[in-house]
């Protein structure tokens, strides 16, 4: 029976420095590109309702086809993240781009971020590296 619980125990070791093996940190990389270009989307259809006055002007507006290329790239980002990663780790970090646009909103636009707001972003930041550094393991 020992001999048993010590084979199940040695592949239960061995399936786990399989999986840590295969840790990369492609599909991290991949879902911050991903919500880097999601938030230069948002940022530049903000630019691109200076230029809005009527449903045609939509439709003519180059920012704005801008920020559709931008959140495509975001996108195709986005899969090649789940095509090498987990779910459950890849998808907390599309709240980077929270941080992104509220950077932008201060150099961009001169808006003001609460204390509050900033308390936030630092939680999403430790949020994202704990989930990051928790994925190494």
């Amino acid at each position: 029976m020992r001999d048993i619980n010590k084979k199940k125990n040695l592949d239960h070791d061995a399936n786990h420095e399989i999986k840590h093996a295969q840790f990369t940190w492609k599909p991290i990389l991949y879902v911050i590109l991903c919500s880097i270009f999601s938030a230069a989307g948002q940022i530049v259809w903000k630019i691109a309702t200076r230029n809005i006055t009527d449903l045609h002007s939509i439709f003519t507006n180059l920012p704005l086809l801008l920020g559709f290329i931008c959140y495509g790239i975001g996108a195709i980002l986005f899969i090649m993240a789940l095509k090498y990663g987990n779910l459950s780790i890849i998808y907390p970090f599309i709240a980077l781009s929270f941080i992104w646009v509220d950077i932008a909103s201060i150099s961009i636009f001169n808006e003001s971020i609460s204390f509050i707001n900033w308390i936030g972003m630092v939680i999403i930041l430790i949020g994202v590296s704990l989930i990051g550094y928790g994925s190494s393991k």
